[in-house]
Order: structure tokens, then sequence, then C-alpha cells
């Protein structure tokens, strides 16, 4: 009975730890308000990436595609508490009542793995804090993936099965919240949005490739 007892303690001591490093996180960079990304009907190209004139000359953005199959059966789903799950932008009402029931219901997944190298996680966070500072809208054709990279980190946004919007704003959020639960324990990770308009973002080693799942 008592290593029973002893084990659950143990357990529920590393969960409260995991969620103290969490809010710690959320302390120093402030989850930003802002929608999900969203299925975009029509002909559209990737807007084009921008970068901040203050950043630092080693931080860089450009576009490539997934090159790596990882299984979905491995992802756990990310606690509700860090789903972007609000709605900044103003439509028409009807459109935004619909999105916003989407938003609601939205579970999103996470992994975290080891990588070698490992990206530095002051580099991580570099790059994390040039994502948020962007405030850029962004469009992202199926199978496009968005590139941020500094230094021995890099991050992607890609859209896995068809045309999304998104922000550089929900990008950053999901990149703060990996910082905590992945980069910080020396490992990269990525989260994942399923559905028919999904998508995958995270951090990788620059050239070690970038996964996609099966979640269309």
């Amino acid at each position: 009975m008592k290593l029973i007892f002893l084990f659950t303690f143990l357990i529920n001591l590393a969960a409260a730890r995991e969620t103290i490093n969490l809010d710690d996180r959320a302390v120093k960079l402030p989850r930003k308000q802002t929608y999900r990304p969203g299925k975009i009907d029509g002909d559209y190209i990737s807007l084009p990436l921008s970068r901040s004139e203050n950043g630092p000359a080693e931080y860089k953005t450009s576009t490539d595609k997934t090159t790596l199959v990882r299984p979905a059966v491995t992802l756990k789903k990310l606690p509700d508490q860090y789903i972007d799950a609000g709605l900044s932008k103003r439509r028409e009402s009807f459109q935004a009542l619909k999105q916003l029931r989407r938003q609601v219901s939205a579970a999103d997944f996470f992994e975290c793995y080891n990588s070698s190298p490992t990206p530095s996680p002051s580099d991580c966070q570099t790059l994390t804090t040039q994502v948020l500072s962007s405030n850029q809208d962004l469009i992202v054709t199926a199978n496009a993936c968005l590139l941020f990279t500094y230094r021995s980190c890099q991050a992607f946004f890609c859209s896995l099965c068809t045309t999304i919007s998104t922000s550089t704003d929900f990008i950053g959020n999901q990149l703060d919240t990996l910082e905590a639960l992945c980069v910080e324990n020396g490992q990269i990770g990525t989260i994942v949005g399923e559905g028919s308009d999904g998508w995958d973002v995270g951090f990788v080693s620059p050239g070690s490739g970038l996964p996609s799942y099966d979640v269309c």
C-alpha cells in the first residue's frame, strides 16, 4: 500500500511540475488573442513572410514542404488551457458563429521527441519572440510549410490538407507552449490540429526534415 501511495505521489508531483513550467513560460511571453487556422475556398498563393527590421540578422524566413511522415498514434491531447479558441477578427455574423462553434470543440494534439543535434533553447526562444512580434496574417497552401530559422533552431507551420489562413500570433502561441513542453526538456516537438483544415507547427533542427501527420 505504501509503495502504491508513493508511486501515485510521484506521478502527481511530475504533473504539477509540468504545469508550473507552462505557467512560468506564459508569464514570460503572454499568449496573444488570435483566431484558429481555417479553410479558404478558391485559388490562392501563399502570402510571403515578412521579418522585423529590428530582428537579428541571423533570423530567416522561407517556405518548404513536409518531408517526413510521423505516426499519429504517438500524439497526446493538448490540455484545453493551451488550445487557442479565441476569435479576434470581426466577420459577417453567420460566418463568425460557425467559426466560434468549431473553435469551442477544437482538439489539438502534441508530441515531444529526441533529436540529434538538439536545438538550443535560447535560439528557439528568440524564434518565438520574433514570430510573435511579426503581427502578420498568412495564407498557406495545401502541403506547404512556413519556416522560421535562427541559428540552431528552426520553427515551422505546415498546412496538411488544404489552403488555410492563419497568423503569426497563432503560430507564436503554439511555439511558446512547445518551448515549455519539449524544448526546455532537451527535446523537439509538434502541435497538430486535425480535420479537413489540419495543420502542424513545431521545432526541429535546420535540415532535419519537416513532419507530417495523416489527420485530414
